[in-house]
């Protein structure tokens, strides 16, 4: 009676989940780096007020055109608020391209902000039935 438990058995299973593991972990580490690099701009609408937001989503510039200076107060600072809403808005949106391209497909993209996104699903896109208890056993 011999058991399977060489590279075609279950160290073979474990190997194969370590090296998913890895290349998730790199692509996590790429995602991170990327959204750390990230810097987005907003405007407002009358085009008077720009606002860069950087990978921490802080405020890291305002640029408020001479011109906006002749609004009152009042109407600057809505100025000056739409243009940080459009820039956090865009870097959303950034961020969301980039978790779309870690994660391989918007619709598990989706799923995951849902909340719906169980660990099984996320394993069989890699090819990963954890429903199967035999898995990596066999040859």
């Amino acid at each position: 009676m011999s058991t399977s438990w060489g590279y075609g058995g279950a160290g073979g299973a474990v190997e194969n989940l370590l090296r998913q593991a890895q290349e998730q972990q790199r692509r996590l580490a790429e995602f991170q780096q990327q959204r750390a690099e990230l810097r987005v701009t907003g405007e407002s609408p009358d085009g008077l007020v720009r606002v860069t937001v950087d990978g921490d989503m802080k405020v890291g510039g305002i640029d408020i055109n001479a011109r906006a200076m002749r609004l009152d107060s009042y109407t600057l600072a809505e100025s000056l608020q739409a243009a940080i809403d459009a820039a956090y808005a865009s870097f959303a949106e950034r961020q969301q391209e980039l978790m779309t391209e870690m994660l391989g497909g918007s619709d598990l993209v989706r799923r995951a902000q849902e909340g719906s996104l169980t660990p099984d699903d996320w394993f069989r896109q890699f090819g990963v039935d954890l429903s199967d208890p035999t898995r990596g056993l066999r040859r």
